[in-house]
């Protein structure tokens, strides 16, 4: 872990840690999408971050997730600042540490279902059929994305973001396009994504109840983090309501 060039080499297992971290937005960076926020996320934890539209929580998941630069402070995963890394392993990370799935799937419209997971594969690791086996569409594996429900395509999706075995696995309101019975399938899958505990995933959603499944809930607003809680007994996802 100390040469940038073996960087991502390894999964690795430990921690998040957000230290400081600040974006500004505008000209005069008068708008503070987050205001000096510091939080640590572990491995085999489920971490839902809540907060209403506009309060920050997308733009510290697309930080962490190497989508977008701080402007001030630093991001940590095992010992290394992403925030310094080169243009060559700030892409490697993207590519190799971090899994995305998105509220509205954002799969290639004139790509089969194994077409799209099959653009998220990397050399020597799974293949797009066994990621759409593990989500239950093996039999829809030549549809395409208007060929599939909207559970479907969020299935596909997942398949996706965990072919190449992420070590932080994001997601930004999962649930938000999908019925009540559907959510609560794809909340199944992502708690079976880290059965193993060895990975990080973090769950962004304005969507309270969401939260109770949670072994950690982290609110927030304006930026800013006002709560940062462990829940003992989170509940099965068949016991609540999305």
């Amino acid at each position: 872990m100390k040469r940038e060039d073996m960087i991502f080499d390894e999964k690795y297992v430990g921690t998040l840690t957000v230290s400081h971290v600040s974006k500004y937005y505008g000209e005069n960076d008068e708008v503070k999408a987050l205001d000096n926020v510091s939080v640590q996320f572990f491995t085999g934890q489920l971490v839902v971050i809540l907060g209403a539209s506009g309060s920050g929580k997308s733009t510290l998941l697309n930080l962490i997730g190497g989508m977008d630069t701080v402007t001030d402070g630093s991001i940590n995963i095992a010992g290394v600042d992403i925030t310094n890394l080169s243009e060559k392993m700030f892409a490697l990370y993207r590519r190799e540490v971090v899994g995305f799935i998105f509220q509205f799937y954002n799969l290639m419209p004139n790509l089969t279902a194994l077409e799209n997971v099959e653009l998220a594969e990397l050399p020597g690791g799974m293949k797009a059929i066994d990621a759409l086996k593990l989500v239950g569409l093996e039999s829809k594996i030549d549809n395409f994305p208007s060929e599939l429900s909207g559970g479907e395509q969020q299935r596909v999706s997942i398949a996706r973001a965990i072919i190449k075995n992420p070590t932080v696995l994001l997601c930004d309101e999962p649930t938000g396009a999908l019925d009540s019975k559907t959510g609560k399938k794809i909340i199944k899958l992502l708690q079976n994504v880290n059965q193993n505990k060895d990975k990080i995933v973090i769950i962004v959603t304005h969507n309270s109840n969401l939260a109770q499944i949670a072994d950690r809930v982290i609110k927030i607003s304006d930026g800013k983090i006002y709560s940062d809680e462990i829940q003992k007994n989170p509940k099965s996802i068949e016991e609540i309501e999305i």
